[in-house]
């Protein structure tokens, strides 16, 4: 069984990311499930799902440290919960879904098959070893608050005992819906230091387990983000292609804000260190936008985004001579790069093999929920 919201009417779906349908439109059963997960004092936006290919996006992203979906920030550095707790109120969330940043919060069926969908991305669609090899796991913001240092009686252990009013959400509300593996919860103890298991990790199957504080593992974090930044260097139509396949868009920005916010996920995803010269290839990101050629195949000093859509703002482009229309092999410099160094575009080749940024079709999920 999955928790007591088993007959909410949850929307049906493909195992997905949740991802926000910009017309805000809610029915209203979705604004009765809605105010039961997260409160009526929350701000949302209906969410739905889609589909992410994670084989093929995992390909992509196995050199890579952190990953995320539209919702969640996976960290694949073992730590302890308390480490990842902190950790995780310490990012700083994208400025268009700014709130509080939290370790992941997962309250519906389709949440948490997006954070089995993260873990598949982070280490592979398949599972790594034993059953409880830590790559296997992964921390969420769940603790038991109540008799969490009494022992528990054998017989009374499992979901068919589970209390939610015992447990609470890093972001201080009750369970709703949970996942528990077969005979889980079951507050065993470690004698030697006096402490029960009473944090939360989930598995690649997406079952739920309590576990000792003190235990490592990778961990996850609330994101809630348009962009989602891929270290791998591809060609820029390869990003372009790549993007679709996974299950997203080519990335585009159409104002300060989103640019600001691409710069909050290559740091949150890539790392804040640049390398000291400026056109290393690891400075720059792929973005979907490319210049309007005329039929000579000469630049028209247009801008448009790879879905034929226009550029809607005027980005600052890096120093005064850009973009420059450089000429090299008989072909112009088309296509845009996003600098790491200093948030700036430049026109360049789409043959240099880069970083690229993909997109979500909006901010990914609820906002203002704390």
């Amino acid at each position: 069984s999955s928790g007591i919201n088993a007959e909410w009417p949850l929307r049906p779906g493909l195992i997905a990311v949740i991802l926000v349908i910009s017309s805000g439109v809610n029915s209203q059963e979705d604004e009765v499930v809605e105010d039961a997960v997260y409160g009526e004092d929350a701000s949302f936006i209906l969410n739905q799902p889609v589909a992410l290919n994670a084989k093929k996006f995992s390909e992509a992203l196995k050199d890579q440290s952190v990953v995320a979906t539209c919702r969640y920030l996976l960290y694949k550095t073992w730590k302890d919960w308390y480490e990842a707790k902190d950790l995780c109120e310490n990012i700083t969330l994208p400025i268009t879904t700014r709130g509080k940043s939290s370790m992941a919060t997962v309250k519906t069926e389709f949440e948490n098959k997006d954070i089995v969908t993260l873990m598949k991305l982070g280490f592979g669609v398949k599972s790594v070893g034993k059953k409880y090899n830590r790559n296997n796991w992964v921390w969420l913001g769940l603790e038991r608050v109540v008799n969490n240092d009494v022992k528990q009686d054998k017989k009374k252990r499992g979901e068919k005992y589970f209390l939610p009013s015992e447990w609470k959400w890093v972001d201080g509300s009750e369970p709703v819906w949970w996942n528990w593996q077969k005979k889980m919860p079951d507050g065993e103890k470690d004698k030697k230091l006096e402490l029960y298991q009473d944090k939360v990790s989930l598995s690649k199957k997406g079952e739920w387990d309590d576990s000792l504080q003190y235990k490592t593992m990778p961990y996850a974090c609330n994101y809630c983000g348009k962009y989602i930044v891929i270290q791998k260097h591809v060609k820029w139509e390869q990003a372009k292609s790549m993007c679709k396949s996974f299950g997203l868009t080519f990335a585009t920005v159409n104002s300060k804000q989103e640019n600001d916010d691409l710069d909050l996920a290559a740091k949150l995803m890539m790392g804040a260190d640049v390398d000291h010269k400026r056109w290393n290839e690891t400075n720059w990101i792929w973005l979907g936008t490319t210049e309007v050629m005329h039929t000579n195949g000469t630049g028209s000093d247009v801008w448009e985004h790879h879905d034929g859509s226009p550029l809607l703002w005027e980005p600052n482009w890096d120093f005064k001579r850009q973009p420059d229309h450089w000429v090299r092999r008989g072909k112009e410099q088309t296509a845009v790069a996003f600098s790491r160094i200093n948030t700036k575009w430049d026109d360049s080749f789409v043959w240099k093999k880069r970083p690229f940024a993909c997109m979500c079709p909006d901010a990914a999920c609820t906002t203002n929920i704390y």
